[in-house]
């Protein structure tokens, strides 16, 4: 049982800095994908371009930044989430009276989740920054 109190908030972790990376990796293609657009559209006549197409564009670009950014504040509220779980885990061990190194375990836990949820704020903070641009 000892294992699946140390096992899960190991888990979580990793599933928040899976959830952390992917969010970075959107922000990424979404910054090259609007370079590649502003660059193409430089090289384009503008006279053959159609303004539909544009604001199509546009939209869908406007779409993706907005979902990323929903992505980034959804993660640092599940890493706030899972460091308040790990937190009541290693409380109520330390109630229960659970042996030394099961309320270790939980300390790390607690201590992993809060290096996630700073990494899931972080990333919150330059997706709104990346925003306003």
């Amino acid at each position: 049982m000892s294992s699946d109190i140390s096992a899960t908030p190991t888990l979580r972790h990793r599933m928040s800095a899976i959830a952390v990376l992917a969010l970075s990796i959107a922000l990424g293609s979404w910054n090259v994908s609007i370079a590649r657009a502003q660059s193409d559209g430089a090289t384009a006549d503008p006279a053959q371009a159609a303004q539909p197409d544009q604001n199509g564009a546009a939209n869908d670009a406007a779409n993706q930044k907005n979902q990323a950014i929903q992505q980034a504040h959804d993660a640092a509220d599940a890493a706030e989430q899972e460091l308040d779980s790990a937190t009541e885990a290693r409380d109520q061990l330390e109630s229960d009276g659970a042996a030394q190194d099961q309320i270790d375990a939980a300390n790390e836990a607690i201590a992993q989740a809060r290096a996630a949820k700073q990494a899931a704020d972080e990333a919150a903070q330059a997706a709104d920054d990346a925003a306003g641009q």
